[in-house]
C-alpha cells in the first residue's frame, strides 16, 4: 500500500500497519450501501477477523492498494465482499485513527439497484441483511463499529431520501 503524508500525497510504499515514522498515514476506503427504500446493508465480521472481530458494520471496505484510487478500491472491495458491480461516489474524506494507525478514510455511498443480489464472501462476512435506517440509528446491533455509526449519521438524510445515483 502507499504511505501518504498529511496532505494525502504518496511518499512511500509498504505493508499495512507499518507506515514509517514521521507522521505518515495509510489509505482506507469504505462504502455505505442502501436500497433506496431507507434500508442499509449491515454485516457482521467473523469472530476470526483481524480488525473488529464479531462487530456489526455498515462500512464495506478496506485498504487502498498502492497506485489504486479510493474509488477503484471501493469498487474492488464491494466486488470482493458482496459480489457487487458498483460505481459508488465519494461522500467525504478525512484523517482518522484506525487499528493499524492513522489513516485517510474515504467514505463512499451507493444505492443498490432494484433486484440486485447480495452474495457475501464467507471469509469476510458472518451475517448480512438490509436493515431500516431508523433501527440502526436508534438501536444498532451490538457490538457496532463506531466509525460506521458516525457515517450513518452523516448520510442519514441522503439515505432517507432514497438518494439517486450520482456520477
Amino acid at each position: 500500500m502507499d504511505h501518504v503524508d498529511r496532505a494525502d500525497r504518496p511518499v512511500s510504499t509498504g505493508l499495512r500497519g507499518l507506515a514509517p515514522a514521521g507522521g505518515l498515514l495509510h489509505r482506507i476506503t469504505a462504502t455505505v450501501v442502501h436500497d433506496g427504500h431507507g434500508r442499509v446493508l449491515v454485516y457482521r465480521r467473523p469472530a476470526s477477523a483481524r480488525v473488529l472481530p464479531g462487530h456489526h458494520d455498515v462500512l464495506v471496505g478496506g485498504s487502498v492498494r498502492s497506485g489504486e484510487t479510493y474509488r477503484d478500491a471501493a469498487v474492488r472491495e464491494l466486488a470482493e465482499e458482496f459480489a457487487l458491480t458498483a460505481l459508488p461516489y465519494e461522500a467525504w474524506r478525512e484523517r482518522r485513527s484506525s487499528p493499524d494507525g492513522p489513516c485517510w478514510l474515504a467514505v463512499h455511498h451507493w444505492r443498490l439497484p432494484a433486484g440486485a443480489r447480495l452474495v457475501a464472501l464467507e471469509a469476510e462476512v458472518a451475517w448480512h441483511a438490509l436493515v431500516p435506517l431508523d433501527d440502526l440509528l436508534g438501536r444498532p446491533p451490538q457490538p457496532f463499529n463506531p466509525t460506521g455509526g458516525e457515517a450513518l449519521e452523516r448520510l442519514a438524510g441522503l439515505i432517507a431520501a432514497g438518494d439517486p445515483e450520482r456520477p
